[in-house]
């Protein structure tokens, strides 16, 4: 799979930028971003969280599955 040159959020929208800078939500360090939400965080530090939730969902689901496996051959 190949990621647009932007990466997987496309914050181009203006609705992204605040005059404030603020902590990112993420990382602490300061930034102008804003999340769909309107929190603080820089583009890559919110691409990482989401490819982290995916991931920790992923791993979720298989351990589940599996112990579901195990309970009932």
């Amino acid at each position: 799979m190949t990621r647009p040159p932007t990466g997987v959020l496309n914050w181009r929208d203006g609705r992204h930028w605040s005059e404030r800078e603020l902590p990112c939500r993420y990382c602490g360090r300061p930034t102008n971003l804003r999340d769909s939400a309107r929190h603080p965080a820089h583009k890559l530090c919110a691409e990482a969280a989401i490819r982290q939730q995916i991931a920790d969902q992923a791993e979720a689901y298989e351990n589940e599955r599996l112990t579901d496996r195990e309970e009932h051959p």
